[in-house]
């Protein structure tokens, strides 16, 4: 027996249907919930169960809709060798421009 083949099963519809049923039923609670402290308010670790149950179900259906992991972008064949081009750099030039003189940046290669 290979194993259970749970995308036969299941499709991907009903698995994401009933992720967001089981979310729902798991985080109803008590409509009188916030009169159990003496009329305070809402209790804190109620709160923060309910937030880190509301995530939680977030994560499993968002990881539900789209099962493929982001690896980051494909990259082409390695480069090939070749020859080096001309050495360059940038040497400064006085100019007059006809009102001052002025210094720019030359590109001057071999």
């Amino acid at each position: 027996m290979a194993g259970f083949d749970f995308a036969k099963v299941f499709s991907r519809g009903a698995l994401i249907a009933a992720l967001g049923v089981s979310a729902v039923a798991l985080s109803a609670g008590d409509a009188s919930a916030q009169w159990r402290r003496g009329g305070r308010g809402w209790g804190g670790p109620g709160v923060a169960a309910g937030i880190l149950g509301g995530v939680a179900a977030g994560a499993l259906i968002a990881g539900a809709a789209n099962p493929y992991p982001y690896y980051g972008p494909s990259y082409g064949p390695a480069p090939v060798y070749a020859e080096p081009g001309p050495r360059c750099w940038f040497e400064p030039e006085d100019v007059w421009n006809g009102y001052r003189w002025m210094r720019r940046r030359v590109r001057v290669c071999e």
